[in-house]
């Protein structure tokens, strides 16, 4: 396993809370299998943009392919590296500290598969940004590779519900009988579609003393309609919109906005 460090990139909004973060995503599967068959189909190596502790590189390598993972965060990418060590998984994996919108120019490509895990996109805070993203994605797969984009899906409901918080997302209780509490909060922006998100993570130790740790940061949610004419600019063809990791088709209501695209139409391909 390598792991790359660039100069420089913004604050980590991340930095403070990579082993709490890991509580709350450390069950979540369910998008394990649809993203291994993807893999399986198209083919390594494969880039995971925003991978954070390494909860999808981890499955992919184990299932024998070849991953890299890019993140902004140090703290999540030094978790990633010690859970890749510990399965002993380093020889497939290599670690990036890196910007979404240069990922073009990451080490071990052409990619076969470029993965926006889990609302990695939305953390580009506005479009101009986003295109960027996509278009850094289009020139690092191979002609024959394959996107796939993972977002909530911004229904009417599922923003109103955002906004109408605070919202307590999950407790937990660890090892040495403290709990955590996780807390968020959200409001609309000045910009459109941006959600200034505040989370805190109460800390309660077995004797009653109190740790909070906040973080903040912007996310830009995405319509369907907004993410085809995104991949259209950005050079991708034959997108596939599904409501769910089950697949099932888009619909206006679904949960999930779940996207796959080509970078050439499937009648050119060999």
């Amino acid at each position: 396993m390598t792991m790359t460090t660039p100069p420089s990139l913004p604050t980590d909004p991340y930095r403070e809370i990579a082993e709490l973060y890991d509580l709350e995503h450390n069950e979540f599967d369910g998008d394990i299998d649809i993203l291994t068959s993807f893999a399986q189909a198209v083919g390594d190596p494969i880039l995971e943009v925003g991978c954070g502790s390494g909860r999808i590189v981890l499955p992919l390598a184990e299932a024998g392919f070849h991953v890299t993972g890019i993140d902004t965060s140090r703290p999540m990418l030094d978790r990633a590296g010690r859970r890749v060590a510990e399965h002993g998984l380093g020889d497939r994996v290599h670690l990036v500290e890196a910007d979404m919108r240069t990922m073009n120019e990451v080490p071990g490509g052409p990619f076969g598969l470029v993965i926006f895990s889990l609302n990695s996109l939305m953390h580009l805070a506005n479009p101009a940004d986003q295109r960027a993203a996509l278009m850094a994605a289009h020139q690092a797969l191979d002609p024959k590779g394959q996107l796939i984009i993972d977002l909530m899906n911004p229904t009417p409901e599922q923003i109103t519900h955002l906004y109408n918080g605070p919202h307590l997302e999950g407790s937990w209780t660890l090892a040495d009988g403290s709990t955590v509490d996780k807390w968020s909060h959200r409001k609309a922006s000045d910009e459109p579609q941006v959600m200034d998100t505040l989370l805190w993570y109460d800390r309660t130790s077995p004797d009653g003393h109190l740790t909070r740790i906040r973080t903040a940061f912007p996310l830009r949610y995405i319509h369907a309609s907004e993410l085809a004419l995104m991949l259209e600019l950005t050079g991708f063809v034959d997108p596939v919109f599904y409501g769910s990791y089950d697949l099932d088709p888009f619909e206006p209501e679904a949960d999930r906005l779940l996207v796959t695209a080509e970078v050439q139409p499937a009648r050119h391909r060999d």
